[in-house]
Order: C-alpha cells, then structure tokens, then sequence
C-alpha cells in the first residue's frame, strides 16, 4: 500500500506496518490551535456578563483570522507531515508528493532469479515512487530476460508465452505472465492504464513476477534436487529407459 497523501493510513516505509497516519499541515494545525485558544477562554466566560460575551467572541475570531493568516509565513501551503502511529516515524510532503523517505516496502527478488533481472528488479523498486511507468517499464524487461532464463528466446515475449502453453503451461502462470506483458507493454506505449495515477497497480507487479519465477524456476529446481538426492541413480536409469530419454 503505497502512501498516499491525506490518507488516514497506509503501510508506514520505516517500520512496514500498515498503521494509522497523524497529518501535520498549516490548516491542520492552525485550527488545533485556535481550538485551544477557544477552549481557554470556556471557564471565563462563564463568569462574566453576558453583555461582554458578544466582544471576546469578535476578539476571538480576530484571533483566530490573524493566527491561520501569519501561520503560513512559517509552514508553506504545500507542506505536510504525516507521523507513524505503530513506530513514530514520519513521511514529509510537498505538493501532495512524498519527499521523504522515498521508498516503498516491496519483497527481495527472487534468489534464482539471474543477477541481471536482479539488478532490473531493484532499479525499478528504486524509482516506483517517482515513476510508476518507468518502474513498470523496467519489470517488463526482466519479464523478457526471465523467459530467456527458463528456455526461450526472450526476443518476443507474446512468443515465448504462447511456447509455454503449447508446453502445458498452468492457466495461472500463463495469467501472470500476459498481465506482467500486457501491462507493461502499456507503460511503454500509452494506453487505456494509467499507471501513472495508479502505482498500486505497478506495485503489485513486483509480487507477480517473483510469483513467475517461483514457479517457473524455483519449484522445478527444487523438484529436481528432491529427485536427484531421493531417487538412486540406478532407478534413474531404468526411469530413462523405460521414457526412451
């Protein structure tokens, strides 16, 4: 859940909890003031006259205008901090645009993934706040350099996928692997998603394609270990045979 500006909560970039956000802004916090201000005056007005209520409450909201007014001379309109409740950590805003700390809780790559993918895999969580598209851009070139990993040309990955099928792929992968494809092949050419007004979508990306490559690589090579460790060798023979391989 990437942290959104103004939102109530979201999943805090310091501590990976997804906790409620306390929001510090010059509207925000002039009105905490005034209120304050109001409420100081609640005890002494009741023990005066009525005659004198009408003029503290003129001198009150002159108060509470000049305050809101030289308040921004000391936090700019666009300014905003939003505090952890689960570890007191804090995100800064400009604009409506995170500043501070730009980061997003996103898992590791997957380990069997080649070094290259690795590499695109965290230059593009590098860059998700700051460019979705790009983000989104980079994990479609991994996608490419993943099917080479496991067999296929990676020149066309409409290609390679279709392969795949034909193969007996899982409905599923084959799922993840269109959605990684047709989703990134819109963020290098523009189409119908916006990516750019919707970064959780560019942030799932990054489960999907650790998803791909678990079951493209990661299982198989597991499976292989466990026949290669269980099976004795002179089995694996007599299994060759018996398959013609």
């Amino acid at each position: 859940m990437i942290p959104e500006y103004g939102s109530k909560k979201f999943q805090c970039p310091h501590c990976d909890t997804v906790a409620t956000q306390e929001w510090f802004t010059a509207g925000n916090a002039s009105n905490t003031a005034t209120r304050i201000i109001n409420h100081l005056y609640l005890n002494y007005r009741a023990s005066i006259d009525d005659f004198s209520q009408e003029r503290i409450a003129r001198f009150l909201q002159q108060v509470e205008n000049d305050f809101k007014r030289n308040f921004y001379q000391f936090v700019p309109d666009g300014f905003a901090v939003a505090t952890c409740s689960a570890c007191d950590g804090f995100t800064l805003w400009v604009d409506k645009d995170v500043v501070y700390p730009k980061k997003t809780t996103l898992p590791p790559p997957n380990p069997d993934l080649s070094e290259d993918i690795k590499a695109l895999y965290l230059e593009a969580s590098s860059i998700l706040v700051d460019s979705p598209k790009g983000s989104t851009a980079l994990l479609r070139l991994a996608l490419q350099k993943l099917l080479e990993q496991v067999g296929k040309s990676g020149k066309n990955i409409n290609s390679d996928i279709k392969e795949l099928v034909s193969e007996g792929l899982s409905p599923k992968i084959q799922q993840a692997l269109d959605l990684l494809r047709v989703v990134g092949n819109n963020a290098v050419h523009p189409g119908q998603i916006d990516l750019d007004d919707n970064a959780d979508i560019a942030q799932k990306l990054f489960g999907i394609l650790n998803f791909i490559a678990e079951e493209l690589i990661t299982k198989p090579k597991e499976l292989e270990q466990l026949y290669g460790d269980l099976i004795p060798p002179e089995t694996q023979g007599h299994i060759k045979q018996r398959d013609g391989t």
